[in-house]
């Protein structure tokens, strides 16, 4: 018990003290029981922050695991798109190239059948001279005058120049 007041607070002379039990008092087994249960609700505390920590991370890594799973099938679907074009490249190389080797045979073909065609004339009946068309009529001659040149008409005299 301590004394936290008296009776008589106004004179100045002393009164009756006050005793109470003192608030701050703390017996050692009280303060054993007090550090124990602060001790116990921090690991608690503890505990249960660690195990918000675990669920979040597991959380997080099945996110990224997803994650890399969705870029690993984009990486094989690209993969098959990129293999697939290939394939169509190659086939269509392979078939341009057919169509090339048929048409070079059949050009081979068709100048080997060329020498063998038969070579048709028509001849004659009777021995007449070979002259057909316009042959027999003479070509006239041209009548180009060169020695007149195509100024003569004009009165212009030697130089280039024109006066009007």
């Amino acid at each position: 018990m301590i004394q936290v007041g008296t009776t008589n607070t106004r004179n100045l002379r002393p009164g009756k003290p006050i005793y109470r039990e003192n608030p701050y008092y703390v017996s050692p087994e009280d303060m054993q029981k007090r550090v124990e249960e602060s001790q116990a609700e921090n690991q608690a505390a503890f505990r249960q922050q660690l195990a918000d920590q675990a669920t979040a991370t597991q959380a997080d890594i099945a996110k990224q695991l997803q994650i890399v799973q969705e870029e690993k099938s984009a990486v094989a679907k690209m993969q098959e798109e990129y293999t697939a074009s290939l394939k169509a490249e190659a086939d269509a190389k392979r078939q341009a190239q057919e169509e090339a080797e048929l048409a070079l045979r059949t050009s081979q073909a068709n100048q080997m059948r060329a020498g063998q065609a038969p070579n048709l004339q028509i001849q004659p009946a009777s021995q007449t001279p070979r002259t057909g068309g316009t042959q027999p009529f003479k070509r006239r001659r041209l009548m180009i005058d060169s020695a007149s040149p195509l100024s003569s008409s004009l009165n212009i005299g030697l130089s280039n120049a024109l006066n009007i």
